[in-house]
């Protein structure tokens, strides 16, 4: 099974690291994206928490879509820029250079989606609660989150065959970049305790990654999270 551990080394080759991400994935971190980018909304407005290099806000983009988006990493930014030029997405997709502590530049109630693909799990505990926090706030009311990412298996056996396949890569990656991801526990809970309503939570690969989308209560006419 891939460990999304490794895409802490690749992320520091950002021009090569769509290609190696995928195939080292076997093609699933694309096929994921293209899930995600199923679900938009022909018109609506998105904001990708970790944009990366951009290949998620080129699938939304095609699908109709206007993007925002940011990551902490500049030679990501630059790559996702360069995306910008190469495919023509012009001012369909902008992107910050800026971490989630950033996230309070973006206006109140000004985006239908929120997305977001393997960057929760690199977050501390504070760091995903203001995510989410934010991510409630500049959600229009009756608008969707979806986040994509490695989590806990439920069962004991499996988490222990998760977590010894994780490890090797889990200090490889440790000591070449000085940075780690760790798989999320309870991401339902966290989306709960922010407000949002889960509505789809659907697992795969051996029970270690989800993909969950929730939504901001249509009713709702508050900015912050109950």
């Amino acid at each position: 099974m891939f460990s999304y551990v490794f895409m802490k080394i690749l992320e520091t080759r950002p021009r090569s690291y769509d290609r190696n991400i995928n195939r080292a994935s076997l093609g699933k971190i694309r096929a994921i994206k293209r899930q995600i980018a199923n679900q938009a909304t022909p018109g609506s407005k998105v904001l990708e928490i970790g944009c990366g290099t951009g290949e998620l806000a080129g699938m939304l983009v095609a699908a109709g879509c206007n993007v925002e988006g940011f990551d902490l990493s500049p030679s990501m930014v630059g790559a996702a820029r360069e995306r910008i030029k190469s495919e023509g997405l012009g001012d369909s997709f902008t992107v910050h250079n800026a971490g989630v502590d950033s996230m309070d530049i973006f206006a109140d109630r000004s985006y239908d989606t929120v997305v977001s693909t393997l960057v929760f799990s690199e977050m501390s505990d504070d760091e995903r609660r203001y995510a989410l926090a934010n991510a409630y706030r500049v959600l229009s009311p009756g608008g969707k989150i979806i986040i994509a990412d490695e989590v806990s298996p439920r069962s004991g056996v499996l988490r222990f065959l998760h977590s010894m396949t994780r490890a090797p890569a889990l200090l490889g990656t440790y000591l070449v970049t000085s940075a780690t991801t760790r798989p999320l526990d309870d991401i339902a809970g966290e989306l709960t305790a922010a407000g949002f309503v889960v509505g789809k939570y659907a697992r795969s690969q051996g029970d270690s990654f989800a993909v969950v989308v929730a939504v901001k209560p249509a009713g709702d006419k508050n900015d912050e999270p109950a």
